[in-house]
C-alpha cells in the first residue's frame, strides 16, 4: 500500500536508471519511507506534475541551486549531484557546486558562507556537523534562501525546506547481521568512521553496535576509531588496529574510505579472505574491491535519487507549489554482497565513476 508521496518518490526510478546509463556512455528507484509533518501535506502526484511542468517554462535560466557537498572526490556525493542537476535541468533550472576535499566544518563553513553572499534560488547541503554547521547555514535562512539537506543533517531541522537521506538505522543494522551471521556470533569486530558527529556516520555506527550486542553477544566490539576522508588515513588506522587486536575478524566502516582503506591493510598484510570488510556505499573503487573479495559487502544508497528529490523540493518552494514537499524523507538502503555484485537488480544502486 503506498501513500501518493510514495509514488510520487518512486516515479525518479527512470531518473536514476538514465542517469546510470548516460554515465555508462560517457566512461562509466525503489519505494522511499517519508514522514511529514502535519504543516507539510503531500499531494497528489498527478497535480505536482501539473504544476511542476505549468511552471518548468517560466523557471527556465532563472532558477539557480547552489550545492555543498560533505567533501568532492566522493562517488555518492558525485552521483547524488548527477541526479540533482539532472532533475533541475528538467525544471529549468542550474546547478552551481562547490565544496572541500576535507570532511570537516572548518573547511566546508566559508564555502557555505561564500554561497549565500551570492543568493542562489535555494541552498542544497551536506552538513559536516549537525551543530557547527548550523551558524553558515543560519545565514543563509537569514537571507532568505530556502535550505535543504542531503544525506547529512543538522540537529535543528525546523527552518529547514527539506532533510533527506537514507535509512542509515537500517543500514548499520545490515551490515551488523551480515557480520554476524559470517562469523557465527563469535569474534571481535573493528569500527571504522569519519565523524563522530555527522549525523548519518552517528547513526551508522550506532545501529551496528546495538544490533550486534542485542543479537550476537558473543562478539566483541572494537572501539570505534575515526579517520580523515582520505582512504590512506583508513588504511594507516586498520593497520593499527590489527596490530593491538589480532583476533579481529571484521571491520565495519561507515563511510566508502574506510572500507577501501581497510581492504588495503588487509591485503598487505595477508589476511584476505581471512578478515570480513563491510562498508557503506557503492563507489567504483568499492564495487571493484567487491567483485575481486577484498570487500565482503557494501550497503548502497539510492544517491541520484536523494539529489533528484532535493531538486524537486527546491523548486516546489522557489515556485510556491508547498503542497509537494516532504520535510523529512528516508531513502531505503540495500545491503550487496560480492555474489550479487553482478545482478542487475543491484547493479542500479552503483555509483558513477
Amino acid at each position: 500500500m503506498f501513500s501518493p508521496r510514495t509514488r510520487r518518490l518512486s516515479a525518479f526510478a527512470p531518473l536514476i536508471a538514465a542517469i546510470t546509463v548516460g554515465a555508462a556512455a560517457c566512461s562509466s528507484s525503489s519505494s522511499s519511507s517519508a514522514s511529514s509533518p502535519a504543516s507539510s501535506a503531500s499531494g497528489s502526484a498527478s497535480a505536482s506534475t501539473s504544476a511542476s511542468s505549468s511552471a518548468s517554462a517560466s523557471a527556465s535560466g532563472k532558477y539557480t541551486i547552489a550545492y555543498v557537498p560533505g567533501a568532492t572526490g566522493v562517488a555518492f556525493y558525485d552521483t547524488l549531484l548527477a541526479g540533482m542537476k539532472a532533475k533541475a535541468a528538467s525544471l529549468g533550472m542550474s546547478v552551481t557546486y562547490q565544496g572541500s576535499p576535507n570532511f570537516a566544518p572548518t573547511d566546508q563553513t566559508p564555502i557555505v558562507d561564500a554561497m549565500c553572499t551570492k543568493h542562489p534560488s535555494a541552498l542544497i547541503v551536506s552538513p559536516t556537523d549537525p551543530v557547527a554547521m548550523a551558524p553558515a547555514i543560519g545565514t543563509c535562512l537569514t537571507a532568505g534562501i530556502p535550505v535543504i539537506t542531503v544525506d547529512t543533517g543538522l540537529s535543528n531541522t525546523s527552518q529547514l525546506t527539506s532533510a533527506i537521506t537514507t535509512n542509515n538505522t537500517s543500514g548499520g543494522k545490515a551490515a551488523a547481521d551480515y557480520i554476524g551471521k559470517a562469523l557465527g556470533g563469535k569474534g571481535q569486530v573493528a569500527l571504522m568512521s569519519l565523524s563522530p558527529t555527522a549525523t548519518t556516520q552517528v547513526q551508522r555506527i550506532q545501529s551496528f553496535e546495538n544490533e550486534i550486542r542485542a543479537a550476537y553477544p558473543g562478539i566483541t566490539i572494537v572501539p570505534v576509531q575515526y579517520t580523515q576522508q582520505a582512504t590512506s588515513s583508513s588504511e594507516t588506522t586498520a593497520r593499527s588496529i590489527l596490530a593491538a587486536h589480532p583476533g579481529v575478524k571484521a571491520f565495519f566502516g561507515s563511510a566508502e574510505p574506510n572500507a577501501e582503506g581497510a581492504a588495503a591493510a588487509i591485503k598487505a598484510l595477508g589476511l584476505t579472505g581471512k578478515v570480513l570488510n563491510v562498508g557503506f556505499d557503492a563507489g567504483p573503487t568499492e564495487v571493484s574491491l567487491l567483485k575481486s573479495g577484498g570487500i565482503s559487502a557494501v550497503v548502497a544508497q539510492p544517491a541520484a535519487q536523494e539529489g533528484a528529490d532535493a531538486a524537486q523540493f527546491a523548486y516546489d518552494k522557489i515556485t510556491g507549489d508547498a503542497s509537494g514537499i516532504t520535510a523529512s524523507v528516508q531513502l531505503p538502503d540495500v545491503l550487496i554482497t560480492g555474489a550479487d555484485a553482478s545482478s542487475p537488480a543491484y547493479t542500479k544502486y552503483f555509483y558513477i565513476p
